[in-house]
């Protein structure tokens, strides 16, 4: 017979174990180009795999003079095409016997992770669109004020208009400029201090309006951080993320799948800046 004193170890068929009643969800990333840039969903929503976009050429008025005929203008016009080739889905087989042996809500669990991870993808599909921005700005290793007026530079040469500016930085991009006190002042988030607010939207700064996520682009050497106006970029969501479910007898469980089918396009790369800051 052992002799000395109970312990924990020699009572630990005794000591219950407590678990949670709801699952935590992990922190997710922010996401916002998919409601900044412009929406084509209507045409394609019945039909089709490539939207053509026209585009009418830029004209200039010509002097007139006395006794001659006026010249007549015929340009070639030229084309943006869309083409819906992303199809992106998350899939999963939940066996029965843990829906009949868990507490836990698993399958609402599991379509709330479905849901983020397929918004994610065409969240990151439109930010991976970087490479076709019209200007490149080098924040180096760290971003300062004279980087983002080298971006509205950009913008303002290129003629595109001062409403409807958006901006999604990376955390060490916004890091950055918070420490620039026209980015954190009450003028320009509408709240004391650093405080975000209500729409997400950490300042409006040079007619951008300033979102921090990290879904931006990270290539091991730079961050992509974008800047544009809503209609340098087109996205056209055919299929919106949509479940489907069905019992499955060879695995005694439910087979559920949320997909979905859209195509983006950068239309006006003047009006879309890739700011690069070192990772």
């Amino acid at each position: 017979m052992a002799t000395g004193p109970i312990t924990t170890t020699t009572a630990a068929k005794y000591i219950a174990e407590k678990w949670t009643r709801k699952i935590e969800k992990p922190f997710y990333k922010s996401l916002y180009f998919a409601d900044k840039v412009l929406r084509r969903d209507e045409l394609v929503s019945d039909s089709g795999n490539k939207i053509n976009i026209p585009f009418l050429s830029t004209f200039s008025a010509r002097d007139k003079a006395a006794g001659t005929a006026v010249t007549y203008d015929n340009e070639t016009e030229t084309e943006i095409e869309l083409t819906i080739n992303k199809h992106k889905y998350l899939a999963f087989i939940i066996d029965d016997i843990v829906k009949v042996q868990t507490h836990y809500a698993v399958a609402e669990a599991y379509r709330g992770a479905q849901t983020e991870a397929v918004t994610r993808a065409m969240d990151y599909d439109l930010a991976s669109l970087h490479a076709s921005a019209g200007t490149n700005v080098a924040g180096g290793a760290t971003t300062d004020d004279a980087d983002m007026l080298s971006i509205v530079l950009a913008l303002d040469l290129a003629d595109v208009p001062q409403t409807e500016r958006s901006g999604v930085f990376g955390a060490k991009v916004m890091n950055d400029l918070l420490n620039v006190n026209k980015y954190n002042t009450y003028d320009n988030t509408g709240k004391a201090g650093t405080a975000t607010r209500s729409d997400n939207m950490i300042a409006n700064v040079y007619n951008i309006d300033m979102f921090m996520s990290n879904n931006v682009v990270d290539d091991s050497t730079n961050t992509h951080n974008l800047v544009f106006h809503k209609s340098a970029v087109s996205l056209a969501v055919q299929l919106k993320p949509t479940y489907k479910m069905e019992d499955s007898v060879d695995y005694i469980g439910i087979k559920s799948v949320l997909h979905t089918i859209y195509g983006l396009a950068v239309e006006r790369s003047a009006a879309f800046v890739d700011l690069e800051r070192n990772s």
